[in-house]
């Protein structure tokens, strides 16, 4: 089998069922509907009962984000090399044409003669932008979670101290 003729979904299929023998139980999605994440200014104002709340939320979210992350990767991972392979085999002869041109000139070359390539290069700026925003979220989730269990704490020593 030529490179060119391997299947991302086939390798994305054949993971997932890797995976699943090791039983590793993925996170659930979350079932907070609210699209909106309201971060108290002042989490001194919380009661106990809500800071384990939102912290168990912030656990979930990250969970979750951190599962879909994993998703994201490793769908980008293949579609980027399919996309790769192609684009280079086919940046051979652009470059016997264009000449000694830098390797973004002859992708670029690459990319507008060849429409077929168009549904490959969209996934693969899709997943680019889903692995971003998750990233983010990840790291938003981890502050939320940080603050709060630094409140969790302030709390504790002075609980002690008292």
């Amino acid at each position: 089998m030529k490179p060119t003729e391997v299947s991302s979904k086939d390798i994305m299929d054949w993971t997932k069922e890797k995976m699943q023998k090791h039983h590793l139980p993925t996170p659930l999605k979350p079932e907070y509907t609210d699209p909106k994440l309201d971060f108290p200014d002042d989490p001194d104002d919380l009661s106990s009962n809500k800071l384990g709340q939102l912290m168990l939320q912030m656990t979930a979210f990250l969970g979750w984000a951190l599962s879909l992350y994993g998703l994201a990767d490793s769908e980008f991972a293949l579609v980027d090399s399919e996309y790769k392979v192609q684009v280079n085999s086919l940046g051979i002869e652009k470059r016997k044409e264009l000449g000694r041109l830098s390797a973004d000139v002859i992708e670029a070359a690459v990319l507008a003669d060849n429409e077929d390539l168009g549904e490959l290069y969209e996934r693969r700026l899709k997943l680019q932008t889903v692995r971003i925003q998750l990233d983010n979220r990840i790291k938003i989730y981890e502050k939320f979670y940080a603050a709060l269990s630094r409140e969790l704490s302030r709390r504790e020593l002075e609980a002690k101290t008292s």
